[in-house]
Parts: C-alpha cells; structure tokens; sequence
C-alpha cells in the first residue's frame, strides 16, 4: 500500500508539470477603451481576444469563437479583483460569476486582473463605465511591455500564387519564433477575415470548403504580448472546367488530342491497353486553358488514352 500511494503522488506530481505555462504581465502604459457605435470592440491578442458587449448583455469573445452575449462569460478569459502586482495570488473565476445584483457598482473604480488563458497573459483592468440596463462600457487596461522582443513569423504552406479547386480545404502553416520566450498563439486571415488561431506548434489550421476566388492569406504570431505580422501570400480557387477531349489526329506516325483545363491546376495523361490497368504518362500544369498532348504510335496494338485533374495539393 505505501508503494501505492507514492506512485500515485509521483503521477499527479509529473501531470502538474505538463501542464506548466509560461507567465507574461502586461506591464506596459495603460490605454483607454470606450465602447461606441463606431468603435465596439477592444482587440487585446489578433484572432484569440477581443472584448465586446451586445447593447443589454454580457462581455464575449468574438475573436476566441463566441457568436454572442448567450455564448457566456468571454472565452479564454477568467477575471479577479486585485492588482497585477500579486496576480499569482488571486481567485479568479469567469466574469459571468459576478452576476449577482448590481453589476456596475461592483465592477467600476474596482480594479482587477485579467488572465488570458491560453496565451498565459496577465493584464491589469479597471472599468470606469458599465452602465446597468444597457449601454456602452469603458476601461483601462495595461499593454504588452515595449522591452520585448518581436515575433517572425512565415507562411511556409501554401506556396504564393498556388491554384486550388473549388471547393478547396487548404491547410496553412507558418513557422514562427521568438529570440526569446515562445510564441504563444498565431492566428490566421484571409483576405480580412478570421480563420481561427492556434497557441502551440506546429502552428497550422485548414480552411474549409472555400470558394472560387483570389485569397490573401496572412498569420500574426503573439509572443510575450508582442505581435508580428506575416508577409501576405496570394492563392486562388477557380471553378474546375468540365472535361472535354477533342477529335484525335494522327501525323508523322503521332496520336495527338487537346484537352481543356484550368490554369494553374494540374493534370494527369494516362494510357492502357486493357481499360483496367493504366500508365500515367506525366503530368501537367497548364498555361493556358487548352493542353495539346501527343505520343507515339506502336504498331499491332490497342491503346486507350484519358486525362483526369490531380487533387489539390
């Protein structure tokens, strides 16, 4: 029994060490936000957290995924009253924990320490505004420190000017790091649109189902409060053309036939003798949306030819 109970506090004692995050405080010159019509949300981290309120409601978080004041409290989020100074030693619970009378007596003047969760992040935050039964809110919080050090961040996947076809699911990878620390979240765009983020490498998401047109991917990677954007990467998704063959010809002892095609796609020739077993010939990006292709003739022989478009890289 005692060996038991020592393997037991070794495991829980190993499983408290995975779970080790490192630590950043926003300790850099406060900044002010005001909610209003124009100018209703506060982005703290791009693509991970972002504060808003619906008019009546509660806080969310639309950049961490919530869709509104009924998702509850603000994803990635858990909130204190205290000062950054002993944030290591306060309770924090969700924000919609606080609701209980009224809520604007309680939050404003009051400091309070903010922790972001998956990123590790503690930032100092005191509301000056909450109205009761609806309204816009206004705070004061602390930013990043200014001492540290830039992210770099790449989009190694897709390559610029890749062609994919609708509908396309393309996976976007970036490698991005930091001289010192780690990078804690990288969050993806097309064109200005939110894709999603990730707080660990390898640092990828897949963009589903997209439709025929010209996309600008980019990734900001966050490291110590500290972002740093990607260099913009350009792709586009076209609608696939229907396959059409036309009328072989025979020249100079050479079978030859034109194909239509997307540009920038690829495509396979295959042959065979059987219409069982085929023989892929080469393959093929075209320039232009009409391929000329041709191959020699063997005598006493049946061959069978057909073209078919590769799947999307």
């Amino acid at each position: 029994m005692p060996g038991a109970l020592l393997g037991l506090v070794l495991l829980l004692v190993f499983g408290a060490t995975l779970r080790t995050q490192a630590v950043t405080l926003w300790t850099g010159p406060n900044t002010n936000f005001t909610q209003s019509a124009t100018n209703l949300t506060d982005v703290l981290v791009p693509g991970a957290v972002s504060l808003t309120r619906a008019f009546a409601q509660w806080l969310y978080n639309p950049a961490g995924g919530d869709q509104g004041p009924a998702t509850g409290t603000p994803t990635d989020t858990l909130w204190a009253f205290g000062s950054l100074s002993n944030y290591a030693a306060l309770g924090y619970q969700t924000f919609d924990a606080y609701r209980n009378g009224d809520l604007s007596a309680l939050l404003v003047g009051n400091p309070m320490v903010v922790h972001l969760t998956n990123e590790g992040i503690y930032l100092s935050l005191t509301f000056t505004a909450w109205p009761q039964h609806g309204g816009y809110f206004a705070y004061t919080r602390s930013t990043p420190a200014a001492a540290g050090p830039s992210p770099t961040v790449t989009i190694t996947n897709p390559t610029n000017g890749a062609v994919f076809a609708a509908p396309a699911n393309v996976t976007i990878a970036v490698t991005a790091t930091v001289s010192n620390g780690s990078v804690t979240n990288v969050a993806f765009f097309a064109n200005t649109n939110s894709l999603g983020a990730t707080n660990s490498a390898p640092f990828a998401i897949t963009a589903e189902s997209l439709v025929a047109g010209t996309y600008s991917l980019k990734a900001v990677a966050t490291a110590g409060g500290v972002s740093a954007t990607s260099a913009v990467v350009s792709i586009s998704v076209v609608t696939p053309i229907a396959f059409t063959l036309s009328s072989p010809s025979i020249t100079n002892s050479q079978f030859a036939f034109n194909y239509a095609a997307n540009v920038g796609l690829s495509y396979v020739v295959q042959n065979s003798s059987n219409l069982v077993n085929w023989l892929s010939l080469g393959t093929n990006v075209p320039t232009s949306n009409s391929v000329h292709f041709s191959d020699s003739l063997t005598t006493n022989g049946v061959r069978y030819y057909r073209v078919g478009r590769m799947p999307n890289p």
